[in-house]
């Protein structure tokens, strides 16, 4: 089974032609306006390591304080032949586009191989809070 060396919430990720990772603004929240929002682009970034003749399934899903799944993204990668006992080392970005929160608190991002979950990562959702305004009152 492959294994996770490292991952990320980021606002952007790309792997280059060789291999190499860009990772944008890294988070652990997301403060929003009010609820329900959306947020309109991000990205899990993870480094995995898998036998090169092993095809998997790798994915992530956003689940709510309630338990409730606001998003969710998998992947198939395919094997690369028969190199048994071969290692391959990869950076793979998996996006998550226009995600509405509807909820405050925790939120779990998990990270599933093969449909199993591996890890989660946290995510707390908070609105901003306003002070209204305060009235002058005039000098006497």
């Amino acid at each position: 089974m492959p294994a996770i060396n490292w991952t990320f919430l980021c606002d952007y990720a790309y792997v280059d032609a060789n291999g190499r990772a860009s990772i944008i603004r890294t988070f652990t929240f997301i403060r929003g306006p009010r609820l329900p929002f959306r947020y309109p682009q991000m990205f899990l970034a993870m480094e995995y390591m898998a036998d090169m003749s092993e095809s998997f399934t790798i994915g992530a899903a956003i689940s709510a304080p309630s338990g409730k799944q606001v998003a969710r993204v998998q992947l198939k990668k395919n094997s690369q032949g028969d190199r048994v006992g071969q290692v391959q080392k990869g950076v793979l970005p998996l996006g998550f586009y226009n995600v509405k929160f509807e909820e405050e608190g925790e939120h779990h991002v998990e990270i599933f191989i093969n449909e199993q979950a591996v890890h989660f990562l946290p995510l707390m959702i908070h609105t901003q809070v306003h002070t209204p305004p305060t009235e002058e009152k005039p000098s006497p």
